[in-house]
């Protein structure tokens, strides 16, 4: 009998030793196991000096192009009866329309946008309906907006006229401001415009159902200038 408990007694010690050892083996295969199947995030090596600074070119470029767009669309709808946001064109802003005029300068296109505004007030009925749709042309690097305006004239036997453009607007790549404002394809009631006229002297031709073509407003507001 004593020997059957002393061998008892080498059991249970054998075995509380075995679980000593193992547990910690367990642990830590438990932790290698953890530590293995976790994800390895690689560190973001930098970029050469000049990629970098193509880069930030770019993101700047991106935010001014964006500012440009949302203040363009929310200056379109009014555009015939509000000034619009002057700050996102360059101090030698280009403007060309389909009649051949040319205005160099931003206080120069600050004065047509007003003659313009000016001209609709008088000549035709407050609140024209302006339409627009707006995106941005890669291929020429210029956003590109086409708007459709409904203007009613004030004398009873005018007609209302339907007005459709093109714009499009180019930014300096250095400043990020908008450089030129080009016109393509203005058409009025289905008739399209052609030099030496004008968008104003258009507009007033028709809503008075001139026989002969009506003075190049825009151009004679040019030379004055």
């Amino acid at each position: 009998m004593e020997i059957l408990s002393i061998l008892f007694l080498v059991l249970c010690l054998l075995a509380h030793c075995n679980a000593y050892l193992i547990a910690p083996q367990r642990q830590h295969k438990t932790a290698m196991r953890t530590k293995s199947e976790a994800p390895v995030i690689p560190e973001k090596a930098p970029l050469p000096t000049v990629l970098q600074q193509i880069v930030d070119e770019r993101q700047e470029f991106q935010i001014h192009l964006g500012r440009a767009m949302d203040t363009l669309r929310k200056d379109m709808q009014n555009i015939l009866t509000e000034l619009p946001d002057f700050s996102i064109y360059h101090d030698e802003l280009e403007v060309l329309d389909p009649s051949g005029v040319q205005l160099i300068g931003l206080e120069k296109y600050k004065s047509a946008i007003a003659f313009l505004q000016t001209f609709c007030r008088f000549w035709f009925a407050p609140k024209p309906v302006v339409q627009h749709r707006m995106v941005y042309d890669f291929c020429r690097s210029s956003i590109r907006i086409a708007w459709h305006a409904v203007l009613v004239p004030k004398v009873p036997w005018g007609r209302p006229l339907h007005v459709d453009g093109i714009s499009l607007y180019t930014l300096d790549p250095t400043s990020g401001l908008i450089s030129q404002h080009k016109i393509e394809k203005l058409v009025i009631n289905q008739s399209p415009a052609q030099p030496p006229y004008g968008i104003l002297s258009l507009l007033q031709q028709d809503a008075l159902r001139l026989a002969s073509p009506a003075p190049p407003l825009v151009g004679a507001i040019v030379q004055r200038k």
